[in-house]
């Protein structure tokens, strides 16, 4: 029992300073060894938890977008699935977009391909989505929403990052999550009704203790 809550805290140490690294540098400029080093542990330590930094990155998205939908539930616990999806999503975008560290670590992931269709996360929540929606669907529609979504979000936040396209950040918001629920078919007005009270839960809500860096 100690030993597995030393394993935890030494993990959590790790991926702390990471996120803290991640912030101050960018992805590009953050090597497994300076995470080390700032965490006061051997390179071994962190190849045990963390073989390489794309699975930081995994890891990074998951809990970060866990995070705020749990918030999401507590703070009003009526919504349903799709509901509560659409205002993490809202949330998570809005929190990268709103800070230039985390824009920068974002852009910097998407232009190494380090996470190329979507944290694991994902697809499991579309997955429940289509469900609860009673869509019709095979896994391979999954499969095909996944790699679309990736790749229209990736050219397009690389052209709104280099500034290719004038876009303020809530479009980009607005934009980035219509295109996820277009691509699974919903209709049209619900995914513009349900994004737009996703706005007015994140003027009315800020969950200032879920970070995604720091």
């Amino acid at each position: 029992m100690a030993k597995s809550k030393k394993g935890t805290q030494t993990k959590q140490n790790i991926i702390s300073t990471a996120k803290i690294l991640f912030y101050e540098n960018g992805y590009n400029k953050t090597g497994i060894q300076d995470i080390a080093d700032r965490a006061n542990v051997k390179l071994g330590t962190i190849t045990y938890y963390y073989k390489k930094k794309d699975e930081m990155i995994s890891d990074i998205y998951n809990v970060f977008f866990l995070a705020l939908y749990e918030y999401v539930s507590s703070v009003s616990e009526n919504l349903n699935l799709y509901t509560k999806y659409c205002y993490a999503l809202v949330l998570y975008y809005e929190i990268i977009l709103n800070d230039e560290h985390n824009r920068t670590l974002y852009y910097e992931v998407l232009v190494k391909d380090v996470n190329p269709h979507g944290a694991n996360i994902s697809k499991t929540m579309n997955r429940s989505c289509l469900d609860f929606l009673n869509k019709n669907y095979i896994e391979a529609d999954l499969e095909v929403i996944s790699r679309s979504e990736y790749g229209a979000r990736k050219e397009l936040f690389i052209d709104y990052y280099e500034k290719n396209i004038r876009f303020t950040n809530r479009a980009m918001v607005y934009f980035l999550v219509r295109n996820l629920f277009r691509l699974m078919n919903l209709d049209g007005e619900m995914i513009e009704n349900t994004i737009q009270q996703g706005f007015d839960f994140s003027n009315a809500n800020k969950p200032e203790h879920i970070k995604f860096l720091i």
